[in-house]
């Protein structure tokens, strides 16, 4: 009988330690996982808010310039007034073009990940886009 008793407490006792353990182990999993994500997004944004500054800042000489959409890891689509029927329309995009590969390929943004995964769009006054260009480092 005292055998009986004492192998129950040993399994009780065995079961307890196990549930604390394992739910132990699984809060510290969760709690690691959410601080990767808050990183994540930390660096997300801090990419994109990178990016964004590069290219207007390299663009803010050409007036027809107006918004830039950032697509993370994805596009970057640069907003325009120009009219599809402009005599520089041809001049512009390509101006654009040259502009945006450069700020790609300069050294502020070395540090942003993939970034020539970006494919790089230029729509018009009406938003239609104009140009497609994938952009590939030197």
């Amino acid at each position: 009988m005292k055998k009986t008793i004492i192998g129950l407490v040993i399994i009780v006792c065995i079961t307890i330690g196990a549930y604390f353990v394992f739910n132990y182990n699984s809060e510290e999993k969760t709690t690691l996982h959410e601080s990767e994500q808050i990183v994540d997004v930390y660096n997300v944004s801090r990419e994109i808010a990178l990016l964004t500054n590069e290219v207007k800042k390299g663009l803010k000489d050409i007036d027809v310039v107006g918004g830039i959409h950032i697509d993370y890891q994805e596009s970057v689509t640069i907003q325009t007034s120009i009219k599809s029927s402009d005599k520089d329309a041809e001049a512009l995009k390509r101006d654009i073009e040259k502009t945006v590969k450069e700020i790609l390929n300069s050294e502020e943004l070395k540090s942003v990940s993939k970034v020539d995964s970006y494919k790089i769009f230029v729509s018009n006054k009406d938003g239609d886009i104009m140009v497609h260009f994938p952009w590939h480092k030197n």
